[in-house]
């Protein structure tokens, strides 16, 4: 009777004042929530397209000379090395021959199209450089001169070191890539053409196997079943024990900084991701192969914790976890931390800037980095967050130079171009 009574009561109030019942609301917590969801997976962000018109190939001389690359480390490195092996060989008039790409000494080599799609590479680069498939039969026994050149290789260096080299003879092999901050003074014309090319050649030129872009699909897919919690939505993170074992993060603490080199434990990593906000339930893939024991202070955290061991069905498996080729590998955990719905890299700044880019290309800019903050409430002196990445907060990655949002139809016909490098690689005997 009570409750019936103040039910009554309230009605007589609403009918006397004229106004509606003021009922207390959530609109506070949902807008809390709704902030702390943008904060975990971020906001839609438009896709990028080419806006950067390719030049023809120089006409002012007679194309001479070659130049070959051999690729290493990853695909995150090969996009540099081969840029740089693009921009040689056109500021020389020199033909590039297909790149070769080399794995570690204890490692089975790869060829250029166990892992790219010949066809889009030629047809993407056409009028920027010559591509052949190999040196003509009549200079396979021909001199070579191997070179180390800069990553960030300029019009400077290539004419007042590499020219007289190719002079004197006109095959030149990129062998070793080194960082060299020397050359620092390049005119602005000159940046802006180098760098659309390269982004052109890193963003654009080089596109994975469809039996490899198949697997990283595949593992997506997987990702997404096992983030129903999420709505589907899962996290990549770079995390590697191999790069945990060099000799800086081997010297230090669990979490010690060298330099700007973070050496962080799986326990760092869970209560990093515990403190941004993330649920025990989220899905985190790894771009560790194998799940030991190694990592079960992660998982106290975050059970839901996935690698390519765990997503790959067996027959793959065998084909890219057992052949010893980490080339392999590395291309899947590129394709998938490129697609994901959040990407934290912690370790590899290459894999990071690679990535990065793609992500940025696709309208993924939900990227989170490690920052370090003084702190006097901490033992250590300083305090570790993870915070929205400057590359895409700040606009200042170098895919700007050659995406930008609502660009249509610059580019030309990629399918009729990839059928007419069809004939071109069986000519060249690739």
């Amino acid at each position: 009777m009570g409750l019936v009574g103040l039910v009554f009561l309230l009605l007589c109030y609403n009918l006397l004042t004229n106004r509606p019942l003021r009922v207390p609301t959530d609109r506070a917590q949902v807008q809390v929530t709704k902030a702390l969801q943008t904060k975990l997976w971020g906001a839609p962000a438009e896709e990028m397209h080419p806006c950067w018109r390719k030049p023809t190939r120089k006409g002012d001389r007679k194309e001479w000379g070659y130049v070959l690359v051999t690729c290493s480390h990853g695909p995150n490195y090969h996009r540099h090395q081969i840029a740089n092996a693009v921009i040689l060989a056109r500021e020389l008039g020199a033909t590039l021959v297909m790149p070769t790409i080399r794995e570690s000494l204890k490692e089975p080599g790869s060829n250029f199209d166990d892992i790219y799609n010949v066809k889009h590479f030629i047809a993407t680069l056409e009028g920027v450089v010559r591509i052949m498939g190999r040196l003509p039969d009549e200079l396979q026994g021909a001199n070579r001169t191997t070179l180390t050149v800069p990553y960030g290789i300029t019009k400077t260096f290539i004419e007042e070191t590499i020219r007289p080299i190719f002079e004197r003879n006109m095959i030149l092999v990129l062998d070793k890539f080194v960082l060299d901050t020397k050359d620092t003074q390049k005119k602005e014309e000159d940046a802006k053409e180098l760098d659309a090319i390269r982004c052109l050649v890193m963003h654009q030129s080089l596109l994975f196997l469809p039996q490899i872009e198949k697997l990283g699909n595949r593992l997506k897919n997987r990702m997404r079943e096992a983030a129903q919690s999420t709505g589907g939505r899962f996290i990549a993170v770079d995390y590697r024990f191999d790069m945990l074992r060099e000799e800086p993060c081997r010297k230090g603490t669990p979490t010690t900084l060298h330099a700007t080199k973070l050496c962080p434990s799986p326990q760092d990593l869970g209560m990093w991701l515990q403190q941004h906000g993330y649920a025990p339930d989220t899905a985190i893939y790894l771009t560790q192969s194998r799940l030991d024991e190694s990592l079960d202070p992660l998982l106290s955290f975050f059970p839901n914790v996935i690698t390519k061991e765990y997503s790959m069905p067996f027959n793959e498996e065998n084909q890219f976890l057992f052949t010893g080729k980490s080339q392999l590998e590395l291309a899947v955990d590129f394709y998938v931390c490129a697609r994901s719905d959040v990407f934290i890299p912690l370790i590899s700044w290459t894999f990071y800037a690679a990535v990065a880019g793609e992500r940025i290309k696709f309208g993924l800019t939900h990227m989170l980095e490690p920052a370090v903050k003084h702190s006097i409430t901490t033992p250590t002196g300083y305090d570790i967050t993870l915070t929205p990445s400057q590359v895409a907060t700040q606009g200042n990655h170098p895919v700007y130079t050659c995406f930008c949002k609502g660009a249509q139809g610059l580019e030309p016909d990629l399918q009729q171009v990839e059928q007419e490098a069809s004939s071109e690689i069986s000519t060249t005997g690739l």
